[in-house]
């Protein structure tokens, strides 16, 4: 596959701002300017997306690795933000894993007995 392929996959650049080229060139900016920081979220859903940061890039990466060697147009970092389900992954997450959560709260601590 020649480079063209691939700019070619990705779109043309010159119908975007400076904006969108900031938000690709760092994505971390896309990332938490994106939905869970910015909506009606609780503070247990916010904290945990932020230390979701490199999980989430890393499906990107998997994500554009997939539309290139698919030769389909391969999305930009804030189109695959936009996409992503944030409620429904965090919801199907087990309550243990929850931040804030912790098993104590499901089967509180045995008490020793004493004679």
């Amino acid at each position: 596959m020649a480079w063209d392929d691939i700019w070619a996959g990705m779109g043309d650049f010159s119908d975007r701002s400076f904006d969108d080229y900031t938000l690709e060139a760092t994505p971390s900016l896309a990332y938490f300017s994106s939905a869970p920081f910015q909506g009606r979220t609780s503070p247990a859903q916010r904290k945990y997306w932020q230390g979701q940061f490199g999980n989430v890039q890393s499906e990107y990466a998997g994500a554009l690795g997939s539309a290139i060697r698919n030769q389909e147009a391969a999305p930009t970092f804030t189109q695959f933000l936009e996409d992503m389900p944030w409620t429904e992954r965090y919801t199907s997450l087990s309550p243990a894993l929850r931040p804030g959560s912790s098993f104590s709260r499901f089967s509180p601590q045995a008490r020793r007995i004493y004679r």
